[in-house]
């Protein structure tokens, strides 16, 4: 049976990435039936995933926020073993980086007709009474501050946006006590500069982090140091030389417990920015999702 794509992308994307989508468009519409929506908004992105025909193949073509989105969509709907097809077109594409689809949208769309269907692991947040479901990672402190400043930059930046942001704020970032409890064992009770809760090794547009083959949540925490440091962190991030600073401690989980005293814990996940209460919930859920990946 002749198989169809439907492509979902960002009206809001620029010309560049319009034009990435056109070329990955032509490659699917070589094999079979193809047609592209542009949706301006979650509401139109999630109509039309409920549309979709069994036969019809989902492709996202977007950044690392519209992959969570669809993983959001999919879950809401228990859809989750719905294969989902990938075009790469973030300024990020940490989940292509840590999954190793290609970033060239020709070579995507070849992913999308020849990949095998792959089980992927996500992580399960829960703060009160929401649930949601994240592809690839979480960041709370540092890590949320530098992606607001990041976000007017990404036109003239591109994937560097984040780095630079980040050396911008590490030198005045403010620290807040957090309480992290890993699988159960208090492991932190002190300010907090960042954390980062990891699926891959990859994060905030290719900065490598921590080596890591996805099998475990990966916790990588920071905690109040002096201005010359927090520079060095910097470097070493840049470095893909975090994790192994001497003021970076770091776990492997299978469950998470972060609480902020005095607030709200505000998180960036899969480069969404949200609001959350003063405690989440976050777990490691094996095979959450399904994603075509490389044969």
């Amino acid at each position: 049976m002749t198989r169809t794509f439907h492509v979902l992308a960002n009206e809001h994307a620029g010309s560049t990435e319009r034009d990435q989508v056109a070329v990955a468009v032509a490659r699917l519409a070589e094999r079979g039936p193809t047609t592209l929506t542009w949706t301006a908004s979650p509401d139109e992105f999630d109509r039309e995933i409920a549309e979709l025909g069994d036969d019809q193949q989902l492709v996202v073509a977007g950044g690392d926020g519209s992959i969570h989105l669809a993983l959001g969509c999919l879950d809401r709907r228990g859809d989750t073993e719905r294969p989902v097809g990938i075009i790469p077109l973030g300024t990020g594409n940490d989940f292509a980086r840590n999954h190793r689809l290609p970033l060239a949208p020709d070579e995507a769309a070849e992913v999308v007709l020849h990949g095998r269907p792959t089980p992927v692991d996500v992580i399960e947040l829960r703060s009160g009474e929401r649930r949601e479901l994240i592809a690839n990672n979480l960041h709370v402190g540092l890590g949320v501050r530098s992606a607001h400043r990041a976000k007017p930059m990404k036109k003239l930046l591109a994937r560097l946006a984040y780095p630079v942001a980040t050396a911008i704020e590490g030198g005045a970032g403010t620290c807040r006590p957090h309480r992290i409890t890993v699988d159960g064992e208090l492991v932190w009770d002190e300010p907090l500069l960042a954390a980062l809760f990891l699926l891959g090794g990859s994060m905030g547009g290719g900065i490598h982090v921590i080596d890591t083959d996805t099998r475990s949540l990966d916790v990588v925490a920071i905690g109040d140091v002096t201005g010359r440091e927090r520079f060095g962190l910097v470097r070493a991030a840049l470095r893909s030389e975090l994790a192994d600073h001497p003021a970076a401690r770091h776990w492997s989980a299978a469950s998470v417990v972060v609480v902020e005293a005095g607030g709200g814990v505000e998180v960036d996940a899969d480069g969404e920015l949200v609001e959350h209460g003063p405690r989440i919930e976050l777990r490691h859920v094996r095979a959450g999702w399904t994603v075509l990946t490389p044969a």
